[in-house]
C-alpha cells in the first residue's frame, strides 16, 4: 500500500498539468508541483489558504468551486486568475471533478488546471497526427524571429540570409506582396552586427512624391514653405549605426533614386537646404514587389542604383509555389490568435485539406487575415469547412478561373453620384479614369506596365492609386 502511494506521489508531481484537491469548504487540501509553477507560488503559499480567501485578496472573482458546488456534477470551463504580485492575467483551461460523501454531500472536489495556450497546442499536435503530418512541423518556427521555414525554398533562403546578415551587403528582397520581406528584413538586422541598431522602415509607396525626400533626407528650419522651425533629421540619419528598410522601392521617383545613389557612395547625407553634408553609416535592405531589371530595361528605375542595392538578391516565392509551408504558418497563427483572443480552436482535417489546395493569392497576409477571421467569428473549437470564406471553396472546386472580367466604363446614365452632387464633365472624366485603372491594374496587377501602357510616369500612376483607392487590387 505504501509502495502504491509512492508511486501515485511521484506521477502527480511529474505530470505536466496543474492538479489540486479541495474540500466542500474551498480549503486546499493538495496542489502539485506543476500547478505551484504555473502560478508562480511555492507550495507552503497554499498552506491554509481557500478560495474564499483568495476571493477576497481579488485573485479571483467567481470561482469553479462555487460552480460544482451549485451543480453538485463535473465543471470543465476557462478560469481567469489576476496576479497583482507579477502583475500578470493567466487565463487556464479547468475540469473540477467532484465526490461524493454517502449522504450525497460533496467531500472533495479533484481540479486539472493548465495555461490555455498550451490546451490549444495539445488539441493542435493531435490534428496535426490525424493529419500525418512529421513530428518535425509541429513547431518549425524559429523560435526567436517567429519565422516559418519548412519548404525547401524557405530553408535554403534563410541559411542564405544567416551568412550574409553578419556583412554589411545591400541586400534586394524581392517578390509579390504579402509574402512576408518585411520579416525577413527584421530577421537579417537582429541576426546581424547592427542589431543593437535602429531599424527605420520607409514604405516609399506610401508617401507622396513630394514629400519622400523630406522624410529621407531630412531638412533645415525653413527649408520650404510649412516646414519645421527646428528642422527635422531625415530617415537616413536616424538609421546611423543600424539599418535601413526601403519597401517597395520600385516606386521611389526617378530624381530621387540619384539623390539615394550618391548617399550610398559618399556615406554622406546633405539635408534640405543645407549644404554641409553628414557622415552617415548604416546597412541598407530594399524591397520590390516588381521585377526591378525590367523596369530598368523599361527605362524607370536607375541601372546604378540597381546595380548598388542588389550585391545580395533574396527572392521570397509566393505561399503557392511552398505548400509546405501552409500548414506551419497557419497553426501559428492559430496559436498566436487564440492567445490574443483568450480561446481555444482546432482546425478539422478537410479545413486543413482545403488550405493546402488554395493558392492564396495575397500570401502570408492573406491566410493570416484569414485564421483571425475564422477565430473571431466561429463559435465552436473546432473550425471547420462551412467556417471558410466561399471563395476557397469555389477554388478547391476547380471553378475559380484567372480571366479578369473587364466590366464597360461608366456611362452618363450609370455613373453613381453622391448626394447633393451634380454631374459635371469633370466627375464623369475622373469615374472614366478610375475605372481604366481599376481593369488595367486587375488584368496585369503591375503599377510599371500600366505607366507603360498609359505612357504615364510610374509616380503618376502612384498617385492615382492612392487617389481612387485602387492598392488592395495589386496586393
Amino acid at each position: 500500500m505504501e509502495q502504491n502511494c509512492e508511486f501515485l506521489s511521484i506521477i502527480l508531481e511529474n505530470i505536466d498539468i496543474g492538479i489540486f484537491v479541495l474540500d466542500a469548504e474551498g480549503n486546499y487540501l493538495y496542489v502539485n508541483n506543476e500547478y505551484c509553477n504555473i502560478l508562480n507560488r511555492p507550495k507552503d503559499s497554499y498552506d491554509g489558504m481557500s478560495i474564499p480567501k483568495f476571493k477576497e485578496q481579488g485573485y479571483l472573482t467567481y470561482s469553479v468551486w462555487e460552480m460544482v458546488m451549485e451543480k453538485k456534477e463535473p465543471v470543465t470551463t476557462i478560469v481567469t486568475i489576476n496576479d497583482f504580485i507579477f502583475h500578470k492575467v493567466y487565463h487556464f483551461f479547468t475540469t473540477a471533478t467532484p465526490t461524493f460523501n454517502t449522504d450525497g454531500s460533496i467531500k472533495y472536489i479533484f481540479f486539472t488546471q493548465e495555461p490555455i495556450e498550451k490546451t490549444s497546442k495539445r488539441i493542435q499536435t493531435g490534428m496535426l497526427n490525424r493529419h500525418v503530418i512529421t513530428d518535425h512541423m509541429i513547431n518549425p518556427r524559429d523560435k526567436q524571429f517567429d519565422i516559418i521555414a519548412e519548404s525547401p525554398q524557405m530553408k535554403q533562403l534563410l541559411e542564405m540570409l544567416s551568412q550574409v546578415s553578419k556583412t554589411d551587403a545591400s541586400i534586394l528582397i524581392s517578390g509579390p506582396s504579402g509574402v512576408g520581406k518585411e520579416v525577413l528584413t527584421k530577421y537579417v538586422h537582429q541576426t546581424s552586427l547592427r542589431s543593437k541598431g535602429p531599424f527605420v522602415v520607409l514604405n516609399c509607396a506610401a508617401i507622396h512624391e513630394n514629400l519622400i525626400e523630406s522624410e529621407l533626407f531630412g531638412y533645415e528650419k525653413g527649408a520650404f514653405s510649412g516646414a519645421s522651425s527646428s528642422g527635422k533629421e531625415g530617415m537616413i540619419e536616424t538609421a546611423n549605426g543600424g539599418t535601413l528598410f526601403l519597401d517597395e522601392i520600385n516606386s521611389m521617383p526617378l530624381e530621387l533614386q540619384a539623390k539615394l545613389l550618391r548617399v550610398l557612395e559618399t556615406k554622406q547625407v546633405i539635408r534640405l537646404g543645407s549644404v554641409l553634408p553628414k557622415k552617415i553609416d548604416f546597412r541598407l535592405i530594399c524591397a520590390t514587389n516588381e521585377n526591378l531589371l525590367t523596369l530598368v530595361n523599361e527605362k524607370l528605375f536607375r541601372e546604378d542604383l540597381f546595380y548598388r542595392i542588389n550585391v545580395i538578391s533574396a527572392y521570397i516565392p509566393p505561399l503557392s509555389e511552398r505548400k509546405e509551408d501552409i500548414i506551419p504558418l497557419a497553426l501559428f497563427y492559430l496559436q498566436y490568435f487564440c492567445d490574443k483572443y483568450s480561446c481555444v480552436k482546432a482546425f478539422h482535417e478537410d479545413l486543413l485539406n482545403s488550405m493546402l489546395s488554395y493558392e492564396w493569392p495575397g500570401n502570408v497576409r492573406e491566410l493570416r487575415n484569414f485564421i483571425e477571421r475564422l477565430i473571431i467569428t466561429s463559435p465552436d473549437t473546432e473550425l471547420v469547412i462551412s467556417d471558410i470564406p466561399q471563395k476557397i471553396i469555389v477554388q478547391n472546386a476547380g471553378k475559380a478561373t484567372s480571366t479578369v472580367t473587364q466590366p464597360n466604363l461608366p456611362s452618363i446614365d450609370g455613373i453613381p453620384m453622391k448626394p447633393n452632387e451634380t454631374f459635371s464633365l469633370k466627375s464623369y472624366m475622373d469615374e472614366c479614369e478610375e475605372q481604366l485603372l481599376r481593369n488595367l491594374l486587375a488584368q496585369h496587377k503591375s503599377p510599371s506596365k500600366v505607366a507603360q501602357l498609359l505612357k504615364l510616369n510610374l509616380s503618376n500612376v502612384y498617385r492615382k492609386i492612392n487617389k481612387y483607392n485602387l492598392k488592395s487590387i495589386i496586393e
